[in-house]
């Protein structure tokens, strides 16, 4: 039997834009419902978000879990593979994550209203809940992973991108395990020759 050629290049996760994911946030964290919920969704989201994680950690962390190393804010997390690793949290996420916290300390870092640690399906229902009162046309098709792709995509999308950092920070042991989250890779408009045909160009016209 013939196998289906399957290209390794090839994500089927559908992404957004930049500014449909700081829609998103926006949504998340003036218009969730019920409003009681809003700082857990808000946390939650710029945590997947700005420390690229997998959901399944995420929601395996602990408040112990949060911790400071060398002028940072940390979250020991495990990863893919059962490791652990301290993943810096931004000033934005770090704030949001004590606005939602409210002074506890312990416990998961993401909980029901009834004290029971949040599990994935609730985070697909959300991340659906708030695509669709944000409008989004991927409302029926996000999911939580997709965030991942979406930070990797746009820390890529920048000039002073590293691909080597950037693996690091998605927890990828392969770079070409980074180079598949990027949805940007096959837009003609990205070709690093028109940088340089710009740079030569200059330089020819000057000369």
């Amino acid at each position: 039997m013939l196998r289906p050629v399957i290209d390794p290049d090839h994500s089927a996760a559908e992404g957004l834009t930049e500014d449909e994911q700081l829609l998103l946030m926006v949504t998340a964290r003036d218009h969730h419902q019920p409003a009681a919920y809003r700082p857990r969704a808000y946390a939650l989201l710029l945590t997947l978000y700005t420390v690229c994680l997998r959901v399944d950690s995420l929601l395996a962390a602990r408040v112990e879990d949060l911790g400071y190393d060398r002028g940072h804010h940390v979250l020991n997390v495990r990863i893919k593979g059962g490791a652990r690793k301290k993943k810096p949290l931004p000033p934005i996420t770090y704030d949001a994550l004590m606005t939602h916290l409210d002074g506890r300390t312990d416990g998961f870092l993401f909980e029901t209203g009834g004290g029971k640690p949040m599990d994935e399906s609730a985070v697909w229902r959300l991340i659906r809940s708030l695509a669709r009162r944000a409008n989004l046309p991927q409302a029926d098709t996000i999911h939580p992973h997709v965030v991942k792709h979406n930070a990797i995509t746009h820390v890529l999308a920048r000039p002073d991108a590293r691909l080597d950092k950037v693996q690091w920070w998605a927890d990828h042991k392969d770079a070409r395990t980074t180079g598949r989250y990027n949805r940007r890779r096959g837009l003609l408009e990205d070709r690093p020759g028109y940088s340089l045909a710009a740079s030569l160009a200059s330089a020819i016209s000057s000369g």
